[in-house]
C-alpha cells in the first residue's frame, strides 16, 4: 500500500496540478481578455478567435512549467490563485458588459 502513494505522490500528483493549474490559468486569461475586449468596443468573434488561438500555447507553457518546477510552490500559487483572480475578474467584466 505505501508503493501505491510513493507512486501517486511521485508521479500522478504533479500530472494532476500541473494540469488543473494550466487549465484554470488559461481559462481565467482568456475570459479576461475575451471579456476585457468586449468592453472596450471589440468584436466578440475576434477577441474569442484571438483568445482560443492564444489558450493552446498558454496552457502548455503552464503546464510544463508547474510540471518541471514541481518542487518550488511558486508555480502551484501562481497558476491557481491567477487563475481564480482573472477568473473574478472576468465575471466582474462581463456583468459591466452586459448592463
Amino acid at each position: 500500500m505505501t508503493l501505491f502513494w510513493q507512486v501517486t505522490r511521485s508521479y500522478v500528483t504533479p500530472v494532476v496540478a500541473a494540469f488543473l493549474g494550466g487549465y484554470l490559468f488559461t481559462w481565467g486569461l482568456v475570459s479576461l481578455l475575451i471579456s476585457g475586449m468586449v468592453y472596450l468596443g471589440g468584436d466578440f468573434h475576434n477577441a474569442e478567435t484571438i483568445g482560443f488561438l492564444l489558450a493552446f500555447p498558454i496552457f502548455l507553457f503552464m503546464f510544463f512549467w508547474n510540471f518541471i518546477r514541481q518542487t518550488s510552490w511558486l508555480p502551484y500559487v501562481m497558476t491557481f490563485v491567477g487563475g481564480a483572480i482573472m477568473t473574478t475578474l472576468a465575471y466582474g467584466l462581463q456583468t459591466l458588459v452586459i448592463q
